[in-house]
Order: C-alpha cells, then sequence, then structure tokens
C-alpha cells in the first residue's frame, strides 16, 4: 500500500486546490454546447406539522429562506416541522428559478442524462429520484409509527388510496444536525418557562425512541411498575408474558396495550395519571435502580400527549435513543419508532407511507391499530442495533466528507464539513446517479464538472442543489458560521 509523507499530501492537496480553482475560472466564462445543466439550484417544500419546533427557533424555518425563497416569512405562531427535498407527490421540488416548473418535469424531460443509466435500468418505469430527503425539527413527541415494507405498501395504497399515495416501502435513517439540547431547552425555558430536561450529557443534539428494548428489560419494567399491567388490563396475558418473554408474548400484550388507548382511552389515561402523581410524590422516582429517566420521560411525554397509551409504550417498551452531532440510526420497514427531540437529516426511500399507533387523536388511530400491530417485527434488541455509524467516504479527495450507508439500493447520505480556518474545501468523485445537497450552515461556492463542461454555484445557507450523474464536485466554504466559522452541506445520492 502506497503510504503518504505529509510533504507530499501537501502537494498533492495543493494540486486538487489549484484544479479546482480552475474549474471556478473556467465556469465563469465558459459556453458550453449542452442545454442540459448538470447543476439546478431547486425550491423545497416546507411541512408544518403540531410535532415541529415554532417559529424562528425551528431549523427549517431558518433554512426556508433560501430552501423555498425570499418571499418566505417566519410565523412565530407556527411550527415549522419539516424540509422536503425529492420528487414526491406530497411535497415536489421545484426549479428555484422557475418555480412554475417541478423538478420532475426537468428529470423527465431526459432522463439518461439526469438520472443516469445505472438508476434507469434498476428502475426502468419512473422518472421519480428514488429517495426522499428531508431536514426535521422536532419539539415533542412525533406519532408512534411503522413504515411498510413494498407488500404491504402495495396493499395500503389500494386498499386506502387517499392515505397511502404510493406503494413503496420506507426504510430511512437519520443523522442528528443540531444544537445540543440543552442549549436549545435553556432558549427555550427563558422564552416559554418550564422544560423538562431527559436524557443525554452536554452534547446530546437528539432523542428518540426506536425499537424495542431486550424482552428482559421489558419484563423487568413489567414487574416493578404495576401501572403497565393495570393499563393492558389482561393479567393472563401478562402473567404469561413475565412467565416466558417471547416476540408474540410481546406482540399480546403490547398490542393489547394500544388497542385499550383507543377503546378504553379514559381508563388508559387514569392509570397515566396515577403514575404521574406516584412520580411527583416519590420525588422524581419509579422507587427503584436507575429508574430517574424514565420517571422524567413518563413527566415529559404525558405533558405533550396527556393520558396517551403511547406514553406507556415508547417509555417502557421502546429504547432511548441518544445521538451527538453526527450520529446515526437506520430504521427499516416494519420497525417502530417515534423521535423526540433534535433536528435531524432523515432520508428515505420515497415514499410518504406512514401507520401510526399512539400520540395522535382517537378517531384518527382506530383504523391504523391493528395494521400497526401486525405489521411489527418486535426485533427487541439494545439501541446499538439501530446505530448506524458514519464511514470514511471513498470519493473524497480531501477527507471532509463521510458517508452513512444503510442496507439500501436507493441512497446513501454524505455530510461535507468545512471550516474558513483551516479546512476551506473538498472535492468529491463522481459518482453513477443523481445527486441532492442542502447547505446547512455558512456559505459556499459549488462546482461541477463533467468532461469539459464546468458550472457553478454560490450557495447560502439553506439553498438546495440537484447535480446530475457523472459530475466532479467541489466545494469551497466562502463564509462560515460560528466561533469555528464552519461550514456545512448535505448530500443524498444514488450510485456512490
Amino acid at each position: 500500500m502506497m503510504s503518504w509523507t505529509p510533504c507530499a499530501l501537501e502537494r498533492a492537496r495543493l494540486w486538487v486546490y489549484k484544479t479546482a480553482n480552475q474549474w471556478g475560472e473556467r465556469a465563469e466564462t465558459q459556453n458550453t454546447m449542452s442545454t442540459n445543466k448538470n447543476l439546478v439550484r431547486i425550491q423545497a417544500a416546507t411541512q408544518k406539522y403540531s410535532w415541529g419546533r415554532q417559529g424562528s427557533s425551528s431549523l427549517a424555518a431558518q433554512l426556508a429562506y433560501n430552501a423555498i425563497g425570499h418571499d418566505f416569512k417566519i410565523d412565530e405562531n407556527e411550527s415549522y416541522a419539516e424540509i422536503w427535498m425529492g420528487t414526491h407527490t406530497n411535497g415536489p421540488a421545484h426549479l428555484y428559478d422557475d418555480p412554475s416548473k417541478p423538478l420532475l418535469s426537468l428529470i423527465s424531460s431526459d432522463p439518461k442524462f439526469y438520472l443516469g443509466e445505472t438508476l434507469l435500468r434498476k428502475w426502468p418505469s419512473t422518472t421519480h429520484i428514488p429517495y426522499l430527503f428531508k431536514v426535521l425539527s422536532i419539539a415533542k413527541a412525533l406519532p408512534l409509527q411503522a413504515h411498510p415494507d413494498k407488500g404491504l405498501g402495495e396493499q395500503l395504497q389500494l386498499k386506502d388510496p387517499s392515505n397511502f399515495v404510493d406503494a413503496n416501502h420506507k426504510p430511512e435513517i437519520a443523522v442528528a444536525i443540531g444544537e445540543p439540547l440543552k442549549t436549545a431547552r435553556e432558549r427555550a425555558a427563558q422564552s416559554h418557562g418550564d422544560e423538562q430536561e431527559v436524557g443525554g450529557g452536554e452534547d446530546t443534539a437528539f432523542t428518540g425512541f426506536v425499537g424495542f428494548r431486550p424482552l428482559e428489560e421489558i419484563r423487568g419494567f413489567i414487574e416493578a411498575v404495576p401501572e403497565l399491567g393495570e393499563a393492558i388490563g389482561d393479567s393472563q396475558l401478562v402473567s404469561s408474558f413475565v412467565q416466558n418473554p417471547s416476540k408474540d408474548a410481546l406482540r399480546r400484550i403490547f398490542g393489547k396495550l394500544l388497542k385499550r388507548g383507543v377503546e378504553a382511552r379514559e381508563e388508559v389515561a387514569k392509570t397515566i395519571s396515577q403514575l404521574q402523581d406516584r412520580i411527583k410524590q416519590s420525588g422524581g422516582s419509579l422507587g427503584f435502580h436507575d429508574s430517574d429517566e424514565l420517571a422524567k420521560l413518563v413527566l415529559k411525554v404525558n405533558k405533550q400527549y396527556p393520558g396517551d397509551a403511547g406514553v406507556l409504550a415508547t417509555t417502557f417498551f421502546m429504547n432511548f435513543a441518544k445521538l451527538r452531532k453526527g450520529e446515526s440510526i437506520y430504521i427499516g420497514a416494519d420497525e417502530i419508532h417515534a423521535y423526540l427531540e433534535g433536528d435531524i437529516i432523515e432520508c428515505m426511500a420515497i415514499s410518504d407511507n406512514v401507520v401510526n399507533a399512539a400520540f395522535d387523536s382517537p378517531d384518527s388511530l382506530a383504523s391504523q391499530v391493528d395494521t400497526f400491530v401486525d405489521m411489527l417485527t418486535y426485533t427487541a434488541r439494545p439501541v446499538s442495533h439501530w446505530s448506524l455509524p458514519a464511514q470514511k467516504y471513498e470519493h473524497s479527495k480531501l477527507g471532509r466528507t463521510v458517508k452513512y450507508d444503510p442496507p439500501l439500493e436507493e441512497f446513501t447520505v454524505l455530510g461535507t464539513f468545512l471550516s474558513a480556518k483551516k479546512a476551506r474545501e473538498e472535492h468529491l468523485g463522481a459518482v453513477d446517479g443523481p445527486t441532492i445537497g442542502i447547505v446547512t450552515r455558512g456559505k459556499v461556492k459549488i462546482s461541477s464538472k463533467k468532461g469539459d463542461q464546468v458550472e457553478l454555484l454560490v450557495l447560502d445557507q439553506g439553498a438546495v442543489v440537484f447535480i446530475a450523474p457523472k459530475n466532479e464536485v467541489r466545494v469551497e466554504i466562502l463564509e462560515g458560521r460560528g466561533q469555528d466559522e464552519a461550514g456545512e452541506v448535505w448530500w443524498s445520492l444514488f450510485g456512490a
């Protein structure tokens, strides 16, 4: 294996920098023969949900000025939850310079150019980008949910096309990208009063409920917290699980709890209220070793969704994930989850299919709970099972980009980290499929090069870009943010 001396490495970096600068000079002066652009600024879509962070505290709102357009105005009374970047029907991107034209129309005008031959061979019946790229800004728990596999997605669309507009599966990843929650909570406390602080260290940037805890752990909670058995409302089922924990037994007791949360909501709410009173009377504990965090979770989630069965379903049955900035989790199809707090990059196979079972109105949940209970995998493992570590990205020339590579065909997510002080640029090799990028921090210059065709865009924080296949990409920071003068660009791509 070749080894690089510090001098040789520096010479290589200077060569890349010189070549990259030549790209920029040529991009400003070159007239290309092709009418298709390799580098296209796009207009994203926003989604407002009640769980989103409010007003200017939302990262989604902060980015929207450049992601959506300069006409976007923040309403401090609105909750801004998501920015969508892709071609899905429920929130399609458009061309930034021609907002009446959907990105999908541009792609459909020349699929081979904009998607690449590899993607077209794999999915010849569509011109959609195979992934949906998002930024989420989360203030409180999302509905307790799971996303169907392909077979169930097809069944649900046939049965209820108004709520399931596509037939695809929806495995996803979430990468923490926000400031530490402690900082955000202190700011929220100053503005809105008390904020229940739960979980993680000084640098925890995201929390959420992910997958089922190990069976023995769940059994221990059922034995230690009598209110759980009361809420489930079937002593025989509870006894059967305690005596012999299994996936099937878990499905039965968990399903019973969720169904009673809809059908006997007042009884379940009364039990949760009694549990809350007991925690408060005991000084914030459940009365057994290491239960303080669980007690805080009960109080926090019950404040958000009073009396909801999801308070018990998440706290005592599911893993509580805590991510630092840059850490990630992978949620496969039919896996249970409910994100709780923080700013994340999210990417999934192109779909908007979701089945909910808690943290929503009983009327909405009534038609979904049976499907939810039947669809879950009931994988019961430690939280580390869902971890998706960042890896070295083989197409990064200067080592300033990492990849998150889930076990999927549809996408890989990248994070590029720059600094105006010491790491001003990155150079990424070409890939076989389409790329979407969003600048989440700072101001950058992005150049693309395919053959003799060179293009350039200057993008400020929040701006979103589509890059056609087979392009080398150079990113240079123009303005950093914060004490470290940092710049960040997040990408989703096919064909790496």
